[in-house]
């Protein structure tokens, strides 16, 4: 516990007793905020009589919620004690560079850290031969794309050489008529640097055009799977905790599959944020044509417009 404070997290201490670690430990909103608070987790300890407090809230691939550090670290002020140490440690996959002047306003109390997930993925590879259980948390942690390898093979610089080109194929695939079909039945898509965002957030390169009140998202574009193609998909989708009729918009989901093959559900009544429909295909099944583009193109249309059916026959849903 020790090596992890203070050699991971940079915490200076001489030693560590009467630790305690909770998860999804919620706290209930303060006056002012939105919404509970739920960091990820709460390490106690104590260094002699002196007592720590650890926030630590990890993102995968994801963003931080609405307020949600600032939230945090309110919720440290209100359980300061005179002599505790209060720690707010942001954990997350990629980098995303926070002020720390915000989160911390009027909170001189705390220390703000930020981490990635490398440098547990590093710590914990220094203690494989120590431990037998560290080479299979080091395995899943790979395999979900915690290791980030710091060193550019062949296969990388390659697509960096091409990587304007290929993103001028894929926007060609979503713009002209395809942009134009897409607005015309569902209204204007999000502007194009919102596409870099998806791509480092969501692992998709996608054309999307939120609906009333982002309850629900009509999307085109290309999905980064665990596989040797992408692949490239027509979805509509919904947020349920922003969907006020999430019943009706799932009969409405569930009627139009069933008059249309080629479309199925997705992570429907799970704790996904995005719940929907979607109709994919590998770009594999588009490389024996001549034009790539315009059949990728051909098939969003085909897709966006038998999509329009929904709106057409439920005018009442989260439309635009």
């Amino acid at each position: 516990m020790i090596d992890f404070i203070g050699n991971v997290l940079e915490i200076p201490v001489q030693e560590v007793k009467h630790s305690s670690i909770q998860t999804q430990v919620t706290f209930p909103a303060l006056p002012h905020h939105q919404t509970d608070s739920r960091p990820d987790m709460v390490i106690r300890f104590y260094e002699g009589q002196k007592p720590y407090v650890l926030f630590i809230e990890s993102k995968l691939g994801s963003q931080e919620g609405t307020d949600q550090l600032s939230r945090y670290a309110d919720h440290l002020s209100v359980l300061a004690n005179q002599g505790t140490k209060y720690y707010l440690i942001y954990l997350t996959q990629y980098a995303d560079e926070k002020d720390a002047s915000p989160i911390l306003e009027n909170h001189a109390n705390i220390v703000f850290r930020q981490m990635r997930w490398f440098q547990i993925f590093k710590w914990i590879k220094q203690l494989e031969s120590k431990n037998i259980y560290a080479s299979k948390v080091l395995d899943y942690m790979e395999e979900i794309g915690l290791k980030d390898n710091r060193q550019f093979t062949p296969v990388d610089v390659y697509a960096i050489q091409n990587m304007n080109r290929l993103q001028r194929m894929m926007d060609e695939c979503m713009d002209g008529a395809v942009d134009g079909v897409m607005t015309e039945h569902f209204g204007r898509a999000l502007q194009q640097y919102n596409r870099y965002n998806q791509l480092k957030y969501q692992e998709r390169y996608a054309k999307a055009s939120e609906q009333e009140g982002r309850a629900t998202e009509v999307t085109v574009g290309f999905y980064l799977i665990d596989d040797d193609y992408p692949i490239v998909s027509v979805v509509y989708e919904f947020c349920p905790r922003r969907c006020s009729d999430v019943p009706k918009v799932v009969a409405a989901m569930q009627s139009f599959i069933a008059a249309h093959s080629g479309w199925e559900i997705f992570d429907l009544n799970t704790d996904a944020e995005w719940q929907g429909i979607s109709c994919d295909r590998s770009l594999v099944e588009f490389l024996h044509y001549e034009d790539h583009i315009n059949e990728i193109s051909k098939f969003f249309l085909e897709k966006l417009n038998e999509l329009h059916e929904i709106k057409v026959k439920n005018p009442d849903l989260h439309w635009k």
